[in-house]
C-alpha cells in the first residue's frame, strides 16, 4: 500500500499542485457553502423587509448593540474617573508626608520657643528676688 503523503516534495510536486489548486479556486463549481462564505448571504433585501422574524430580531440585536455601546461608554468613563481618583489619592498622599514633616518640625520649633519661654521666666523671677532679697540682707547685716 502506498503512502498517501510524501514525506519530501519535488519542485515538479509544488508546481502541479499550485496549478491544480489555482483551477479549483477558480473553477466556477464551488458549492453554495463557499458561496455564503465568499459572497455573503444571497437573501433579497426586499425579503427580508417582510420578514415579521426578522425585523424583530433585526430589531433586538440592534438594542444589544446599543445596550452594549452604552455599557462600553460608561466602562471608559468609569475607567477615566478611577485614573483621576488614583492621581488625587496619589497627590494627598504626597501631601500628607510633606504636612507630617513640617508638622514634626513644627512641633521641635515651638518645644524649643516654650523651653527658652521657662529659661527666661525663671531667670525674671530670680532676679526678681535678688532684688528683693539683697537690699533685706544687707539691712539685716548692717544691724548687727
Amino acid at each position: 500500500m502506498p503512502p498517501k503523503f510524501k514525506r519530501h516534495l519535488d519542485n515538479s510536486d509544488i508546481a502541479t499542485s499550485r496549478n491544480s489548486e489555482r483551477v479549483n479556486l477558480l473553477a466556477g463549481d464551488s458549492d453554495d457553502e463557499e458561496d455564503f462564505f465568499l459572497k455573503g448571504p444571497n437573501a433579497k433585501p426586499s425579503r427580508l423587509k417582510e420578514d415579521d422574524k426578522i425585523r424583530r430580531l433585526q430589531g433586538e440585536v440592534s438594542e444589544v448593540v446599543d445596550v452594549m455601546q452604552d455599557n462600553i461608554g460608561k466602562v471608559v468613563d468609569r475607567g477615566d474617573r478611577l485614573e483621576d481618583l488614583q492621581d488625587k489619592s496619589e497627590n494627598l498622599s504626597s501631601n500628607a508626608d510633606l504636612f507630617r514633616v513640617r508638622a514634626k518640625n513644627l512641633r521641635s520649633t515651638m518645644w524649643w520657643r516654650n523651653c527658652k519661654m521657662k529659661i527666661i521666666i525663671a531667670v525674671v523671677i530670680l532676679v526678681i528676688l535678688a532684688i528683693i532679697i539683697i537690699p533685706i540682707v544687707i539691712q539685716y547685716s548692717k544691724k548687727q
